[in-house]
């Protein structure tokens, strides 16, 4: 049986007015859901004006297409896989090519780095935590990114990344063990930096 947190019910809720023609519905799931797209987006690329962009032209096509739409329970994952092909289809016209993504990858929002920053230890754990990533596959970034920094469960990171939820696990793993060889406390900096 599924459970479903507060906030997922909410914005199932939300979704099924959004397919109504509801737009204060709309605005409230472009509004929940921005500044968190926004970092994944920035994990996959660092262009923030594409980024941005992005996310503004799944929102209005999200709107344009609704009629079309069906009601669904994972409203964030739906909207972070629907973002995730958004983006990369970006990439790819501005670049000509596929794109993978970027070896660059945001730690925290905004707002958390600002609370990093005012910590001289936190800014050295987020930087050690920084240049171990750049050891993972841009594959595995991306999965914890959506694990550790979106806190998505593992069926949630499956939906994201078009997957079977046995192989996020198994990505998540390896991408922990390679971290855990590199540095045998890196595992505790994802569970130190402030959420």
């Amino acid at each position: 049986m599924d459970h479903q947190s507060p906030e997922s019910q909410h914005d199932a809720q939300y979704w099924r007015q959004f397919l109504m023609g509801d737009q204060q519905a709309f605005e409230v799931l472009y509004h929940r859901h921005y500044q968190h797209l926004y970092n994944y987006g920035y994990g996959i690329c660092a262009d923030r004006d594409l980024i941005r962009e992005g996310i503004q032209q799944l929102f209005v096509k999200l709107w344009t297409n609704r009629a079309g739409l069906q009601p669904t329970g994972y409203v964030k994952q739906y909207i972070f896989k629907a973002f995730r092909h958004h983006l990369y289809g970006l990439l790819e016209q501005q670049r000509g090519q596929p794109a993978p993504p970027s070896l660059s990858m945001p730690l925290v929002q905004d707002s958390r780095e600002e609370k990093i920053i005012r910590g001289e230890t936190a800014l050295h754990t987020a930087e050690r935590l920084q240049q171990l990533m750049t050891r993972l596959t841009p594959r595995q970034k991306e999965a914890i990114q959506l694990r550790f920094f979106e806190n998505l469960s593992y069926e949630e990171v499956a939906q994201v990344l078009d997957m079977q939820v046995g192989a996020a696990y198994k990505l998540i793993y390896r991408a922990l063990e390679r971290l855990r060889e590199a540095a045998p406390t890196a595992i505790l900096l994802l569970y130190w930096l402030p959420f």
